[in-house]
């Protein structure tokens, strides 16, 4: 996969400082290294991958990845079911008791839930997990993606409708969705300005965008620094600040937005954080372990004490824009 330097921020264009040098990629095990810098304009704190891959060889960078099939292979599905559902209970319990079951419900649904459900696009969604969730909830609901093998999943699996390719260049109708969500996918795009334009421009009046992220000033961060999960090299191009995200929501044509972090689904994060600083490598998809379950209740509530004392220490970071 060819890269290029990238040495100046591309939100603002200052100069970047080195944050994190020479960094693998901890999942997929995709060949380079890669360094971090962060913009010296603490106004606008973008993060930003140098080298940055170029935009044509990408795709290289996800030749393996989660979305494609089933994550835990190897064991029976009643046995999974199970498993999960006991895991899922569990973490519910704890969350309530930390006070915040009703955040993650919030997040996990991409804070529709205090509109009415409508015609709704995903960008980015994968293998439709959650576009399902909302289906069942009376949206209306498309994807877009831009892995062929994702996006025939969530057809195969769930029987969505997903556009397939860039979506600043499928000319989708204007003005056709009443919410637009990306889910941990504005990090993942080359031009995020652009993108956040063309979403505006799909929009209906007074719809609502909303985008998940990230957060590098997140208590994890903080605690792991290069071996934070939420860095991700190279698939995460740009890491954004609270307000970094409110300058690309206005370059994007948003007037009216809102920002904020987020600790409700810190644990998993950070006990992958862990995963990383232990061995150098992230067994995304291998089933918990108790000890792997231990330390997410432990992180979970660290970064529960670290939001209430800093609100924007969460492990997200949150866009909701209005057209």
């Amino acid at each position: 996969m060819r890269d290029a330097p990238a040495r100046t921020c591309p939100l603002c264009g200052r100069d970047g400082s080195l944050l994190h040098q020479d960094l693998p990629d901890r999942l997929f095990g995709v060949p380079g290294r890669w360094s971090f810098r962060r913009c010296d304009d603490r106004a606008c704190g973008l993060v930003w991958l140098d080298p940055k891959p170029i935009e044509s060889d990408l795709h290289e960078a996800y030749a393996t990845y989660y979305t494609h099939g089933d994550p835990v292979a190897g064991q029976e599905p009643g046995i999974r079911s199970r498993r999960r559902g006991l895991i899922d209970g569990l973490e519910r319990l704890w969350l309530s008791a930390l006070l915040l079951r009703t955040a993650r419900d919030r997040i996990e649904n991409m804070f529709l839930d205090d509109i009415p459900p409508g015609r709704l696009l995903e960008v980015g969604c994968g293998e439709g997990r959650l576009l399902a969730r909302l289906k069942a909830q009376g949206w209306q609901v498309e994807g877009q993606d831009l892995d062929p093998k994702a996006a025939a999943q969530a057809r195969r699996a769930h029987g969505l409708t997903v556009h397939l390719g860039e979506l600043t260049r499928l000319n989708l109708p204007a003005e056709s969705y009443d919410a637009i969500v990306m889910n941990h996918v504005i990090e993942h795009a080359y031009d995020p300005v652009a993108l956040l334009r063309e979403c505006r421009r799909l929009l209906k009046p007074g719809g609502l965008f909303v985008a998940t992220t990230p957060n590098p000033e997140s208590y994890g961060h903080r605690r792991f620094g290069p071996a934070w999960r939420g860095l991700d090299p190279p698939r995460h191009l740009h890491l954004l600040t609270l307000s970094s995200l409110t300058r690309i929501a206005a370059s994007g044509g948003f007037a009216r937005t809102q920002v904020s972090t987020s600790p409700a689904r810190a644990g998993g994060m950070l006990a992958a954080s862990l995963d990383i600083q232990r061995s150098g490598f992230d067994p995304m998809g291998g089933h918990a372990t108790p000890f792997h379950l231990a330390a997410a209740s432990l992180y979970q509530l660290a970064a529960r004490v670290a939001h209430l004392w800093r609100r924007d220490s969460g492990e997200e970071a949150v866009l909701r824009a209005w057209k």
